[in-house]
């Protein structure tokens, strides 16, 4: 069964059966012209900032069609007429097995304990920082003799969201077990950061441009009571 999916969501054994972007984009805009119901229709409609639940308008409907050629979300389908370049997408040669990640899950399904969160995927939220980027650009018009896009101020409100997965600690870390919180292994958070000027100690200003909340590459959780 036909479905579309985001592209941290494919699994390994599915690529095959990912449609290529540049012709997926047709076949969606079809589909969503007769009103068809696809699985994941709703999370990508969502995701594109487009109503849920009724038909779709013409500018809206080539408003996802686009969305859908960038290669941020796919179409998987059972027979595929021009199927996807993976070498056009490196992202997806990280994409895990499915039959690994169940093996692994049988055995270790309710293994938690200490650890910290690892960073694995960082991915700008287009549509948003798009909007966002024109703003900025249609504001900047105001500096002559400058170029555009040469400073933090032409990128403020872009979006992005940093994706971490709890992981065990190394063994040069087992100090820190005491002390730290206690997740499930495997388990993932999601942080929306937006880039914009704030305070800085660092800068000779007191302020630069950056994004915000902070979040660093490696994050240590300490448990409730921990001090």
């Amino acid at each position: 069964m036909a479905r579309i999916c985001h592209w941290r969501d494919v699994w390994k054994e599915e690529i095959s059966r990912i449609e290529d972007p540049f012709f997926a984009q047709s076949v969606v805009r079809d589909l969503l012209q007769r009103n068809t119901q696809l699985r994941g229709l709703s999370e990508f409609l969502e995701d594109c900032g487009l109503p849920v639940g009724r038909a779709l308008l013409g500018d809206e409907i080539e408003r996802a069609s686009k969305l859908m050629g960038e290669g941020r979300w796919f179409l998987l389908r059972e027979e595929v007429r021009y199927p996807i370049d993976v070498t056009c997408y490196p992202a997806l040669k990280w994409a895990p097995s499915k039959t690994d990640c169940q093996q692994h899950e049988s055995r270790y399904e309710e293994a938690a304990g200490p650890g910290k969160w690892s960073t694995f995927s960082i991915d700008t939220d287009r549509l948003w920082s798009s909007v966002a980027f024109a703003a900025n650009f249609i504001t900047s018009r105001g500096d002559e003799g400058r170029l555009f896009a040469s400073e933090g101020k032409d990128y403020a409100n872009t979006r992005r969201v940093v994706s971490q997965r709890w992981v065990p600690l190394k063994a040069s870390e087992r100090d820190f077990v005491r002390l730290s919180a206690v997740h499930r292994c495997g388990a993932v958070r999601r942080t929306t950061q937006y880039f914009v000027e704030a305070s800085d100690e660092w800068a000779i200003s007191g302020q630069s441009w950056h994004w915000r909340p902070v979040v660093a590459n490696e994050v240590y959780e300490f448990r409730e009571g921990a001090y």
